[in-house]
C-alpha cells in the first residue's frame, strides 16, 4: 500500500512540465580597439607571418650572414617574448595564393596576432587586378577576424623613390602600389584590420634601410619596419634588447646574391613584366581609366 507521500510523488511526476523556452545567444565578435586592448594583456603571444619575400626575411643578413634573416615579423615576434611564432610567408606569393595557401595553415596555428604584408608581385605582373586583391584581402581579413586575432597590414613603399628603373617603368609602378595602398587601407578600414602605411618616415628612403637589390628591406630597415609595428600596436619591448642590426656580409656577397638570386628573379619575371611594362606606358591612360573605374565600383 502506498504512503501519502508516494502518491503525491507519483502525481507530480504525471504532470507535464513545461519547457523553457531555448535561447540562441550569438557572441558578437570584438572590435579592433577591443581586441588590440585584449592584446596588451597576453603574456604569451602566439603570432603569425603571412605574405611574400618582405615577410619572409629576404634582405635580413645581421643574425647569420645568411640571406634570408628573421624578418621584420620575426623581430616583431622576438621584441615582444612571443611563446610560439610561424612565418608562412613565401617569396613571389600574390594576394590570391596567401588566401589559398597560407590561410588554412594560420587557422590550425590559431594566433593572435597576424602579421602581412603582399601585393608588390601583384604590382609586377601584366595581369595586375584591383578587384581580385581586394577580394582576396577582404576574404582573408574576414577569415582571420573569425580566430579572434589582430590582423595588421602593412602597406607597400614608392618604388620610383627607391627602385632602380626608367622614370616611366617607375611611374607606372608607383601608380599602381598607390592603388594597392589604398585598396589595403579602405578594406582594412571595414572589416576591422590596423592598416600601417609607415612610409612617411625620412629614414625609409635612406640607401641603409634597403638591401642591395632595393626591393627589400636591410636588417636595420626590417628591424624599423618591426619598431614601427610595435609603436602601432601600442605595446612594449618585452625582450631584454632587439636583434643585431649588424651585417656580417660583405659587398662582395651582397654582389654575389645579386648577380646570382637577383639576377635568377629579374630574368623569371622579365618573361612577363618587362613586355607588360612597355605595354602599360603606351596604353598609360586607359590604366589609369581601369583603376578609377574599381574605385567607383567599390565605392
Amino acid at each position: 500500500m502506498k504512503s501519502k507521500n508516494e502518491e503525491a510523488r507519483n502525481k507530480l511526476q504525471d504532470k507535464a512540465v513545461p519547457k523553457l523556452p531555448e535561447y540562441l545567444f550569438e557572441v558578437a565578435p570584438k572590435s579592433l580597439s577591443e581586441k588590440l586592448l585584449a592584446l596588451r594583456h597576453i603574456n604569451e603571444l602566439r603570432i603569425a607571418a603571412l605574405g611574400d619575400s618582405s615577410v619572409f626575411g629576404v634582405g635580413d643578413t645581421s643574425i647569420d650572414g645568411n640571406p634570408d634573416g628573421p624578418g621584420w615579423v620575426g623581430r616583431v615576434a622576438h621584441d615582444l617574448a612571443a611563446k610560439q611564432y610561424i612565418n608562412l610567408s613565401k617569396n613571389g606569393v600574390r594576394a590570391h595564393t596567401v588566401v589559398s595557401t597560407q590561410l588554412v595553415s594560420t587557422q590550425f596555428f590559431n594566433p593572435d596576432l597576424v602579421c602581412v604584408c603582399v601585393g608588390m608581385n601583384d604590382v609586377m605582373r601584366g595581369n595586375y587586378s584591383p578587384v581580385q586583391i581586394r577580394d582576396s584581402i577582404r576574404v582573408l581579413i574576414q577569415e582571420l577576424n573569425n580566430l579572434g586575432a589582430v590582423v595588421v597590414l602593412l602597406g607597400l613603399p614608392d618604388p620610383s623613390k627607391v627602385a632602380f628603373a626608367p622614370k616611366r617603368v617607375k611611374r607606372v609602378l608607383s601608380r599602381r602600389v598607390l592603388n594597392l595602398n589604398e585598396i589595403l587601407e579602405d578594406v582594412a578600414a571595414k572589416e576591422g584590420a590596423l592598416f600601417i602605411a609607415g612610409w612617411e618616415q625620412k629614414e625609409v628612403y635612406e640607401r641603409s634601410f634597403w638591401h642591395i637589390d632595393r626591393m627589400h628591406p636591410s636588417s636595420l630597415g626590417h628591424q624599423l619596419i618591426a619598431d614601427l609595428i610595435r609603436t602601432e600596436l601600442n605595446l612594449p619591448l618585452r625582450a631584454k634588447s632587439t636583434l643585431s642590426t649588424h651585417s656580417i656580409r660583405t659587398k662582395r656577397d651582397d654582389l654575389i646574391w645579386l648577380l646570382t638570386s637577383g639576377t635568377k628573379w629579374l630574368l623569371k619575371r622579365s618573361i612577363d613584366l618587362i613586355p607588360t611594362l612597355i605595354y602599360l606606358i603606351l596604353i598609360e591612360g586607359r590604366e589609369i581609366r581601369a583603376i578609377e573605374a574599381s574605385k567607383s565600383l567599390n565605392s
